[in-house]
């Protein structure tokens, strides 16, 4: 059966309807140009002289002849990634013997030897004489590889190469040598010591390993020449590993091509095995045998030795930490073996060296009970203080794979998983061959059959590559045998884009089959990068903490003035990196006007757990044409923001993109992304400055979700509204997990021009485009005031999830804001105050909205006095600290700007106003300005604070680009205390900002 085929396991259909495979402890086959082939270590020569094996299990490379210089002697694959063991120094071309390459006289009188494993590369340093001792005093070797970012030692000296998320990638065992001399009974070197190293990182990058050896223990009187040194590097276990553990050990044997048990030299050793029994979870294991090779024994009597059910064992397992044994035969009290033999080769010619058996049905029904896709077997004899009985197997690191433990294993498996597939269309495969799907709710099939014709129950697993449990799962009942069930993993089931994998199990009520793995990568806007951590909104690295991004849209960059930029501060190092145009990884580069950073909005646009940054760039000139737009998605890595992948560049021209390029477009003059309730993330983008069937200036909005790439404009809302001149929709955008909000502040409602105006949508989809919730006016039934020239209503808006008092968690409510700069407000008999402004809140359901109070500078218990010319709403946040929760001003915080406030002589200086979502807002309501217990400094004139700022759950990030040239970062908690004291100030040219800021913080991410 080709379709349970993989590296170490075979299965057959048997006559009687039951199934029988074959386990190899190791890989004994691997697929290469589609098809399986036998494991052969053989080298051969390839045409540009480097050498490779015939078919190794981790695609092992060996070089040829080497010029002078530092280069990569050998290299094995490593994950998704390659390890390599680097020299220094000429080489000539190998000979080639089995799977050994020799270099001849690599230093004088020294031979340079690299064999081929079963599942790396090992290297010997073969010392012919005392006269070249002293060449190898100190012996350096490079390690490299795409994921090596460090290295750590396990208690037994081993060193351990890991990744950047402190994954194990490669291991080098504590290396020995030996000299010459006839090897112990048990086949151990006769004369050997470990060798002191010294390790440290690469001044390139990678680990730099010195061997030490002891020249005095070397040229010894009586050393038996040569003296052979032995560093190895092998990946990190796979399913494929054994090992075993000697008392008095104090170095791991996990890359010995033996198994010991018994006891020798008056020590006693117990040998461990993993078994790839995924094939056998949840089946009837009838009858099974497990071969091992007895090459060494101390006697031919047939002294009794067991094999266990264990948990399992590691590279680095020595004898004090073991894995636990358990009991193999429930059947019989007390701790019983899976299995007891008898069987002893090894000893003379009367029981030579071959192959001995036990009976292995129990220890493979437990496992199968168990659920174990990898089974950890233990063998030990069964009297273990009696040196007669000590044995030797050969094991899985052997370079012949006829020797390997092997096990066979019969057992019924129906129903059958005869297909599997998904949609879009892909081929069930597993590692680095994995395809990448641009979907995050792809469907799973599996075809099954019967061979009694029984309906069967179908369920879908799909986990994380190395989980070990599942993340969810469908069941399908009823299945007709020949039958095909599919489902569709749920939108949002899977949390962020990545590697996955899914099985199927299919049960006929008696007994139930457990497919093979496949593994997708998925994504839906952009492919995910290796290395993201998930867990912290805002960090563009993944390393844990929350990052900042600061715009300055109107700086010279190269020369060119207003080209824009963006400065990232990496919250866990206090790293600043400037990017721009020019080195952000897009096409083209920084261009005098662009205003690179106008807006700007962090969310994780390919959901792989590090943040990616939106950066609208509304000015950009394109095909000829002037301030058209684009945006581009700077995507998060380890390295740093827009140091990995190319950034995803969006504008109407593209293919993907609807609409067509047109000067005056402003095509993300504002961005706002984040993520849907199902797990989503999404992007929307306003063309404020779009015309529309000749209509200038009506606006359009983008949304961007997964695949989902459409256009919004007001004929589409389905509410009746028309694209008309300045309406500049999309003026303003802004999104929770369940609305997307799109201003219109030039809105003309009945004669009144400029009066403005706000569309809401859900998520949910309505032939093919978000549905329209609602679209409000001042002017619309249930709202307060009347729309008036120049109110400028959605002139900025702001969505956060809100839950009332009664309401579920999760009902899809949002609170909206809505900024209205331009409204005139009359207190009693007095003169209107001319754009004095006003902040609308409403709570939007599904189904529409429901006002409530208006918030003024004329609210009761509000700092300050309304006064012409306040703009107050003319930048509005909110944020929802608990979305849970149900809504309390603690919770939810709402923060306002009035930017054209006069502070006593001084003009236009500009207030912000912080205060909790509650019936009597002024109760709390804090003004943030230059002060005793506020920001530091003086407010000057003109200095227009809160037309910069963002709420987070960190708090309020707030910038001051046209006054002090500043960016504050205040905590909730201290501006819930009163004080707007900032924990944090950024500023050009201190810190490690750049100096020369133009427009410092004009936009914050």
């Amino acid at each position: 059966m080709t379709s349970r085929t993989s590296e170490t396991t075979e299965v057959w259909a048997q006559p009687d309807g039951s199934f029988k495979a074959t386990i190899a402890a190791g890989v004994v086959r691997i697929r290469k140009g589609g098809v399986w082939v036998p494991v052969d270590l053989t080298l051969r020569r390839e045409a540009d002289g480097s050498v490779v094996p015939g078919a190794h299990p981790n695609d092992a490379r060996i070089a040829g002849a080497l010029p002078p210089g530092e280069h990569e002697l050998a290299s094995v694959r490593s994950g998704a990634g390659r390890m390599a063991m680097r020299w220094r120094g000429a080489l000539p071309a190998p000979a080639l013997s089995g799977n050994r390459a020799t270099y001849a006289d690599a230093l004088p009188g020294i031979d340079l030897v690299v064999e081929a494993t079963t599942d790396g590369i090992e290297q010997f340093l073969v010392v012919k004489s005392a006269a070249a001792a002293h060449l190898v005093r100190e012996v350096n070797l490079g390690f490299s590889g795409d994921r090596l970012a460090g290295h750590t030692s396990d208690r037994d000296g081993a060193t351990v190469l890991r990744d950047g998320a402190g994954a194990e990638v490669a291991r080098i065992p504590v290396p020995t040598m030996w000299d010459s001399r006839p090897p112990s009974s048990t086949g151990e070197p006769g004369r050997e010591t470990a060798i002191r190293t010294r390790v440290s990182a690469a001044a390139g990058g990678g680990v730099q390993f010195a061997l030490l050896p002891d020249l005095e223990w070397m040229t010894a009187p009586g050393t038996a020449w040569p003296v052979i040194i032995d560093p190895v590097l092998s990946p990190a276990p796979s399913v494929a590993f054994d090992t075993y553990v000697r008392e008095g050990d104090t170095t791991a044997n996990s890359t010995n091509n033996d198994l010991w048990a018994g006891l020798a030299s008056g020590q006693r050793a117990r040998s461990f095995v993993h078994w790839n029994t995924g094939p056998l979870v949840g089946k009837q294991i009838t009858a099974s045998t497990v071969q091992l090779w007895n090459w060494w024994s101390n006697s031919c009597v047939p002294y009794a030795w067991e094999i266990w059910p264990t948990g399992p064992a590691a590279a680095a397992t020595l004898w004090d930490d073991q894995p636990q044994w358990y009991d193999g035969d429930p059947s019989v009290p007390g701790d019983q073996p899976s299995g007891t033999s008898t069987q002893t080769k090894g000893y003379d010619s009367t029981c030579d060296d071959g192959a001995v058996t036990v009976d292995g049905r129990l220890f493979f029904q437990y496992a199968a009970d168990h659920s174990l896709t990898v089974a950890p077997m233990g063998i030990r004899t069964s009297v273990e203080n009696d040196s007669n009985i000590f044995k030797q197997f050969r094991s899985a690191n052997n370079t012949v794979t006829s020797v390997y433990p092997i096990a066979s294993v019969t057992y019924n498996s129906y129903p059958e998983v005869t297909a599997r597939a998904t949609t879009p269309s892909s081929p069930c495969v597993t590692g680095a061959e994995r395809p990448t799907l641009q979907t995050m709710a792809p469907t799973l099939s599996a075809t099954v059959t019967d061979a009694e014709a029984t309906a069967a129950s179908v369920t879908f697993e799909w986990w994380t590559l190395t989980g070990s449990a599942p993340i969810g799962k469908a069941t399908v009942t009823g299945v007709a045998s020949g039958a095909t069930a599919s489902t569709t993993i749920p939108a949002g089931a899977l949390g962020q884009a990545g590697s996955y994998r899914w099985r199927v199990l299919a049960s006929d009520g008696t007994v139930t089959s457990t497919s093979s793995w496949c593994e997708f990568t998925l994504y839906d806007f952009a492919p995910p990068v290796d290395g993201c951590a998930g867990g912290v909104d805002g960090d563009y690295n993944g390393d844990g903490v929350a990052d900042t991004a600061i715009a300055d849209p109107e700086a010279t960059v190269n020369g060119q003035e207003k080209a824009g930029q963006v400065h990232i501060v990496y919250g866990g190092t206090g790293i600043v990196q400037t990017v721009t145009e020019s080195n952000a990884r897009v096409m083209g580069g920084s261009e005098a006007g662009d205003q690179f950073g106008t807006a700007l909005a962090t969310y994780d646009a390919n959901r792989d757990g590090c943040a990616d940054l939106a950066v609208g760039t509304p000015y950009e000139d394109l095909n000829g044409l002037a301030d058209v737009g684009s945006v581009y998605v700077l995507l998060g890595s380890p390295a740093g923001l827009a140091k990995g992948p190319a950034s995803v560049t969006l504008h109407q021209d593209q293919t993907a993109v609807p609409d067509t390029a047109e000067a005056k477009d402003w095509f993300g003059f504002s961005v706002a992304a984040g993520r849907t309730a199902a797990g989503e993330s999404y992007l929307v983008i306003g063309a404020p400055g779009e015309d529309l069937g000749g209509v200038m200036d009506a606006g359009l909005v983008h949304y961007i979700r997964g695949t989902l790439n459409v256009a919004l404009d007001q004929s589409t809302a389905g509410a009746g509204e028309a694209n008309e001149q300045d309406d500049r929709f999309g003026y303003s955008v802004s999104g929770s997990p369940y609305h997307i909000a799109a201003g219109r502040p030039g809105e003309s409602v009945g004669n009144a021009t400029f009066a403005g105006a706000v569309s809401v949508y859900s998520h949910d989809l309505l032939n093919g485009l978000p549905k329209l919730v609602v679209s409000v006016s001042q002017d619309s039934p249930g709202v307060s005031g009347g729309s008036e020239t120049d109110d400028q209503m959605g002139k900025s808006v702001a969505l956060a999830p809100y839950r009332a008092a009664g309401a579920p968690v999760g009902q899809p409510d949002s609170v909206l804001l809505v900024g209205v700069p331009g409204e005139d407000l009359t207190i009693g008999s007095d003169p209107p105050v001319v754009d004095a402004g006003v902040l609308m809140r409403f709570q939007v359901t599904t189904t529409g909205l429901t006002q409530m109070e208006d918030v003024s500078q004329a609210t009761a218990g509000f700092d300050g006095a309304i006064e012409d010319g306040d703009y107050f709403g003319e930048k509005v946040a909110v944020v929802n600290l608990a979305p849970d929760d149900v809504a309390t001003p603690d919770t939810v915080k709402i923060v306002v700007a009035a930017p054209g406030e006069d502070l006593g002589s001084l003009v236009d200086a500009g207030s912000v106003h912080v205060f909790g979502l509650e019936a009597e807002p002024g109760q709390h309501d804090l003004t943030v300005k230059h002060g005793s217990g506020g920001l530091p400094g003086s407010a000057v004139e003109q200095e227009l604070l809160g037309l910069s700022f963002a709420a987070s759950s960190r708090g309020l990030t707030l910038a001051n680009p046209y006054g002090g040239q500043a960016v504050y970062v205040i905590a909730w908690p201290d501006l819930a205390a009163g004080t707007a004291t900032p924990r944090q100030v950024w500023r050009p040219g201190a810190g490690g900002v750049p100096a020369g800021g133009v427009a410092f913080g004009a936009a914050i991410g």
